[in-house]
């Protein structure tokens, strides 16, 4: 007898032991200490300075109203708010030893990128401001971690070095806990904007973050107007973000990504991967190559008398209609390899040259049909001498720069027309000469 009632005085005990437990433990998930730790914790993530507004409870689920916080000094995030969270946790993990969050949705966030200080804001009402240090009770773990994320719309804002700013908008993101300090993230629809070039669509993103990097697994975007753009690659979280990134794109419009001087039409396709700091991306190199189809350039100020030769042929809207090269840019300075052009079965432009804001310099094969040349005599026999694919060919040095472009061909073919002239018509050679000039100037 004495037995029993000794077992059911230690069962009482032990069942006012939990409730009392039980009890206790909910009074401090909803204590203003509490939700300091989680504000901590999640800071700490973030590499902010920030705090939860208050939280509500329905069983093993809190909502707030929102966190909100401020990047420090060693981080690329400005400030970042998240209105209306809500998040659940796996109680059970505790006995492992962690405060596991196995799911977190949000309505939105909203985040600012870069490097200068922003001015703080007053804390919210209510709101609690965090100590220096944050312990628990010695009973209780002190891991955190969050295991899935759900994000209905984000929007994100940054600047670079040289003020160029972008955003991203309206984007659905989803990301799931793979290790320690490691995420499989996926983002679905919204837009992204950089610059002066016109929004995109994004289809999809699929990346992995860590601590040190994004590696970019799979990204595909949509242009207005047609076009896709596929980008592969992974940017370190360092300091200047460095970042070796891989581009193919295809049907985007020559105008919404060439600068607008260069008056070059068509559908460009291509294959670019960049190589640089993200935060100097002006300094960084671009290699690859694209096609431009269509490419409805006119050469008129490059090549004044091509345009007046093909005049003379019957071609009185001559534009190259397809432009295919390799290239590559680094410090303002565009190189291209392997350059064809071409217009219908009558021109091919095919060479290399170098670009830069105050030189031009290349070395380029013109070929043109003998319908073209038939027009000036001596262009045949002295300047376009090779024949090859049923065109005649020359080689042409341009030079200058790229507001006031220089080539050769006009001087070589004005001296062959005089030499033709000399022969056949002795004393008018310099009088046709003359005429000629004038002609390809008109």
């Amino acid at each position: 007898m004495k037995s029993f009632r000794l077992l059911m005085l230690v069962a009482a005990l032990l069942i006012l032991v939990f409730f009392s437990g039980w009890f206790g433990f909910s009074f401090f998930i909803r204590s203003d200490l509490f939700r300091e730790w989680l504000s901590k914790k999640v800071s700490h993530t973030l590499r902010v300075d920030g705090h939860f507004e208050p939280l509500a409870w329905e069983g093993s689920t809190f909502r707030s109203s929102g966190f909100t916080g401020i990047g420090t000094p060693q981080s690329k995030l400005r400030s970042i708010h998240i209105p209306n969270i809500s998040a659940h946790f796996d109680w059970p993990q505790l006995l492992k030893g962690t405060w596991a969050v196995d799911h977190v949705s949000a309505e939105e966030i909203e985040a600012v990128l870069g490097k200068n200080p922003v001015e703080t804001p007053p804390p919210a009402p209510g709101s609690a401001t965090q100590p220096s240090a944050l312990h628990l009770p010695g009973f209780l773990p002190s891991e955190f971690r969050i295991e899935q994320l759900y994000v209905a719309s984000t929007d994100i804002r940054w600047e670079m070095n040289h003020g160029e700013a972008g955003q991203l908008v309206g984007t659905k993101i989803t990301a799931g806990r793979k290790g320690p300090d490691e995420w499989e993230i996926t983002a679905v629809g919204g837009s992204v904007r950089q610059g002066a070039y016109p929004p995109v669509q994004i289809d999809s993103i699929h990346a992995g973050l860590s601590e040190n990097s994004i590696v970019i697994r799979q990204s595909k975007t949509l242009v207005p107007g047609g076009g896709e753009i596929q980008v592969v690659g992974e940017v370190s979280t360092r300091q200047s973000l460095p970042a070796r990134l891989t581009a193919d794109y295809s049907g985007l419009e020559a105008t919404q990504i060439l600068p607008p001087e260069w008056q070059i039409g068509g559908k460009t396709s291509g294959h670019l991967v960049y190589t640089g700091d993200l935060d100097r991306l002006e300094q960084g190199e671009v290699v690859g190559s694209i096609k431009i189809a269509g490419a409805a350039i006119d050469m008129t100020n490059l090549f004044v008398t091509l345009h007046q030769l093909a005049k003379f042929g019957g071609l009185n809207d001559v534009r190259i209609d397809s432009i295919d090269t390799h290239l590559k840019y680094h410090d303002h300075e565009l190189e291209l390899s392997d350059f064809r052009a071409s217009y219908q079965d009558q021109i091919r432009v095919e060479g290399a040259g170098t670009i830069t804001p105050e030189r031009l310099d290349g070395s380029l094969l013109i070929g043109l049909s003998p319908k073209i040349l038939g027009w000036i005599p001596g262009a045949q026999e002295r300047v376009f001498t090779e024949e090859r694919d049923g065109l005649r060919w020359a080689t042409v040095n341009i030079s200058g720069t790229p507001d006031q472009p220089k080539e050769d061909l006009t001087r070589r073919l004005i001296s062959a027309f005089r030499d033709k002239m000399t022969q056949e018509f002795k004393g008018q050679a310099k009088d046709a000469a003359k005429s000629l000039l004038d002609m390809f100037h008109q």
